[in-house]
């Protein structure tokens, strides 16, 4: 299945489809490992941070490290990018993880939950513009309850736009 915004075409798998589309408050989406589900997440974050009925929406990726981001979602939401042909539109940023959509504010920060410092970190996201709309949690079976529940606080408000709405994505491989 492909999608088209902004001019581009993406590739998507047809059983991800409700999961791109739901504006529920939660979705989660396991798969195991080669399953294309972080693949399709990245495309949809990509896309929509750079749809301009979105501007105004950021995200923030989670993992239980702040590392462990570099080599897994940074690298897909790059690699997405550069496969739909949107490297011009995107400042990209490896120190610290950072991606910003020139065409839309849209932001993408990138954050651990290892330790009470980070933690804190995370109390204090704030966003150049907009608000923080989005929470990808990669690999959220590494994640404590509590810091869930900290993640989630973090969505909330009056948002600026009727297109924006509150979400937070988990992503993991099955346990058995």
């Amino acid at each position: 299945m492909s999608d088209q915004k902004n001019g581009t075409i993406v590739q998507f798998n047809k059983h991800f489809k409700d999961a791109n589309t739901t504006k529920l408050r939660y979705r989660v989406m396991l798969g195991s490992a080669g399953s294309g589900k972080s693949v399709n997440i990245a495309q949809d974050y990509i896309l929509k941070l750079s749809h301009m009925p979105y501007a105004g929406a950021n995200l923030m990726v989670v993992r239980s490290t702040e590392a462990s981001n570099a080599s897994s979602t940074f690298s897909e939401l790059v690699g997405a990018i550069h496969r739909m042909g949107l490297s011009e539109q995107w400042v990209i940023r490896t120190s610290p993880m950072y991606l910003e959509c020139k065409l839309t504010g849209c932001t993408v920060i990138f954050r651990g939950c290892n330790d009470t410092r980070a933690i804190e970190r995370i109390k204090s996201v704030t966003v150049k513009r907009g608000k923080l709309c989005w929470i990808w949690v990669e690999e959220a079976t590494e994640i404590k309850a509590s810091d869930f529940e900290i993640l989630d606080d973090r969505l909330r408000g009056v948002l600026p736009s009727e297109n924006l709405y509150y979400q937070i994505t988990l992503s993991f491989n099955p346990i058995n």
